[in-house]
């Protein structure tokens, strides 16, 4: 997908891979990108369904988690950043997966395998 910074074209990748799926001590599922990723996603709060941008952890973010699911988090992050950015967010199999309930992480492998 191609964005008009000024008059400035940028285009972002078509996917990004996930380096690795955490609960953070805020409580926050993290998805941490293989890249450094790009200065637009930052932008994705605009879509305004509780993902942001952490250029800290080079990843996206939920807010606190308390009534979903980390399952249901992870879809709401990749399918906000899919539908805000043009990303698609994928698991690889070298993906670290840390504070993550089994059964959540089973759930997500098997609606998200690429």
């Amino acid at each position: 997908m191609a964005f008009l910074v000024g008059s400035e074209h940028i285009n972002l990748p078509d996917r990004e891979y996930i380096k690795k799926v955490y609960v953070n001590d805020s409580q926050e599922l993290v998805l941490s990108l293989e890249s450094d990723g790009q200065w637009l996603y930052q932008f994705v709060y605009r879509a305004a369904c509780g993902v942001y941008w952490d250029n800290e952890v080079h990843g996206f973010k939920s807010t606190p988690i308390k009534d979903w699911s980390c399952a249901q988090w992870f879809g709401q992050v990749v399918s906000a950043v899919k539908s805000e950015m043009g990303v698609q967010l994928c698991l690889s199999c070298n993906t670290v997966w840390l504070n993550i309930p089994e059964k959540d992480k089973n759930e997500i492998e098997r609606k998200h395998a690429t």
